[in-house]
């Protein structure tokens, strides 16, 4: 059964502003919504990860978990940090830590595509949704 689906775009300038507004937006930034794993993975200067191709990267992965919380955002109120995302055989792969007591997950799809200024990704997950006693 499908859970939900989730889409999110980012246009990348607007991104990339607020990151720079002061020294510590995006460590900040990066601080609210990284895994204490994702965070290891994410030892970056701030010169460096606002280098385009570093910056493409990264930016995916927030508009995945995005696209992940509003998959899942009518059955369970999940957080950034509930959500990590790796590159498995070159495709995003979506981990859900803590996906409620409501439900059961057994897949999750993800999707991600930029152009120009613009990320957009999509994720749809799979799983059983508990049912509620009366």
């Amino acid at each position: 059964m499908i859970l939900g689906i989730g889409i999110d775009i980012i246009h990348l300038p607007r991104l990339k502003a607020l990151l720079s507004r002061t020294p510590s937006s995006l460590k900040k930034f990066t601080s609210r919504i990284l895994t204490s794993d994702e965070s290891k993975e994410f030892h970056y200067t701030f010169a460096s990860i606002l280098n385009t191709h570093l910056f493409f990267q990264k930016k995916k992965r927030w508009t995945l978990k995005e696209a992940t919380y509003k998959a899942l955002y009518l059955h369970n109120c999940i957080t950034w940090k509930d959500v990590s995302i790796k590159k498995i055989k070159g495709k995003p792969h979506v981990t859900i830590h803590t996906p409620g007591n409501n439900m059961t997950i057994s897949k999750t799809h993800a999707s991600v595509a930029h152009d120009g200024e613009y990320v957009v990704a999509q994720v749809m997950i799979e799983g059983l949704e508990k049912t509620k006693l009366p």
